[in-house]
C-alpha cells in the first residue's frame, strides 16, 4: 500500500494498522481511520498532524498515533480502542526490532 510506505518514511513508525474503511455503493473506497504507533521519543499529537498535513492521499485518512508504551499498555486491556485495533484491525506494517 502507497500510504503504508508514505507514513514509513515520514515517521519511522513501529507499527501502522487500519482501522475502518467505508466504501461507496460501488465498492470504492471514499475514507479511512489508521492507527501508527510510534517510539516514545515521538510526540503523538505532531506526529499526527504532520500526517494529516503531508500524507497524499485521493481520499479523506484520519490517523490515531500512539507511543509505544501507550499502546503496549492499553493493548492488553479489552475495553480499549487499542485492544481492538490489535485484535481486529488489518495491519499493514510491523518494524523488525
Amino acid at each position: 500500500m502507497k500510504l503504508a510506505d508514505e507514513i514509513r518514511m515520514l515517521c519511522d513508525p513501529l507499527s501502522i494498522y487500519i482501522v475502518s474503511s467505508k466504501k461507496d455503493r460501488d465498492g470504492c473506497l471514499t475514507s479511512m481511520k489508521m492507527c501508527v504507533v510510534v517510539e516514545d521519543d515521538a510526540d503523538p499529537g505532531n506526529t499526527e498532524r504532520m500526517l494529516l498535513v503531508r500524507t497524499d492521499t485521493p481520499i479523506p485518512v484520519d490517523f490515531i498515533v500512539y507511543n509505544i508504551s501507550d499502546w503496549n499498555e492499553y493493548a492488553q486491556e479489552d475495553y480499549t480502542f487499542a485492544y481492538r485495533v490489535e485484535n481486529g484491525g488489518e495491519r499493514l506494517y510491523v518494524k523488525e526490532r
